[in-house]
């Protein structure tokens, strides 16, 4: 059977990662690239076959899959791994509505519409193939649990986990398997661009938001920063590792969790009491000491 595999995000993290991890596994991997500084260095890896596409732009969508479905021809495509992700962060009394609106059409529109455009290819893997197409979105345990400071993000990881579940539904009828795939704290360029957003958003405060905000922030970039060094914290490439292991499965689980901690917050911390949830993040985000 040839595995042909169309990643989101190939250009850094887990999905830079993953690209490189399937590669090197015999598939062939659709890797997507926005900006051309990176195409040559796809290209230079066996396997890679590198795809221009900004998931938010329907144009590129549509190029994309025009291409993909000439270079496949019957075959069709194997699996779809939804990994594009951005974050920003941001007291919500400063969330600028385009900052939300741009959030949740990278992480939650374009898997919607990824996926629905490239159904057919899915389709017709399956008509020669016992082992059926899947496709795996890459949540986080911030669809689990909320935390302050990134509503964009949390609520596009929630949504992309009630997304995948209904998908699950839906596509199984199509013999299609759907997976909801959730990574811890991971190494990736995502830690440092939180932290980042967050300090331009404090910047572009008037200076009674930096008075009330700063300190809060002070400590937001500093637990970010201290958190890169812990040794629970996965790389990206044993994350790749495993989502690879998932894929290969011919019956993949609905949800899988991708690191420790993803399984704590998951099993643990969102069973805790609300009074206990508050409380922990309070301390944890030094909430409570701003309270009158």
């Amino acid at each position: 059977m040839n595995k042909s595999i169309l990643i989101t995000g190939s250009t850094s993290g887990i999905g830079r990662a993953a690209t490189t991890e399937f590669a090197a596994h015999g598939y062939r991997v659709f890797a997507t690239y926005r900006s051309d500084v990176h195409r040559a260095e796809l290209a230079s890896i066996d396997n890679v076959h590198p795809i221009h596409m900004d998931v938010t732009d329907a144009g590129d969508l549509e190029r994309a899959y025009a291409t993909i479905a000439a270079e496949i021809g019957e075959d069709g495509l194997y699996a779809v791994l939804n990994n594009a992700g951005i974050t920003h962060s941001a007291p919500f009394e400063f969330l600028e509505e385009r900052r939300m609106r741009e959030v949740m059409e990278v992480n939650v529109m374009a898997p919607y519409r990824l996926t629905q455009t490239f159904i057919p290819l899915l389709v017709a893997h399956n008509k020669g193939n016992h082992v059926k197409a899947r496709v795996v979105n890459v949540a986080s345990w911030a669809g689990l649990m909320a935390a302050p400071f990134i509503a964009p993000y949390n609520a596009s990881k929630f949504a992309v986990v009630g997304l995948t579940e209904s998908m699950f539904y839906d596509l199984r009828l199509l013999d299609i398997h759907t997976v909801l795939a959730i990574p811890g704290l991971t190494k990736t360029p995502l830690l440092a661009k939180t932290t980042g957003a967050g300090a331009a958003s404090l910047n572009a405060m008037p200076a009674e938001g930096r008075a009330r905000y700063q300190n809060l922030f002070d400590h937001y970039a500093s637990m970010s920063a201290s958190s890169a060094d812990l040794p629970m914290l996965a790389t990206p490439e044993k994350v790749a590792h495993k989502l690879r292991r998932i894929v290969d499965k011919p019956k993949p689980r609905f949800k899988n969790h991708l690191g420790v901690d993803a399984s704590l917050v998951d099993h643990v911390m969102t069973r805790l009491p609300w009074a206990a949830r508050v409380a922990m993040n309070n301390r944890m985000y030094k909430l409570s000491s701003t309270r009158a």
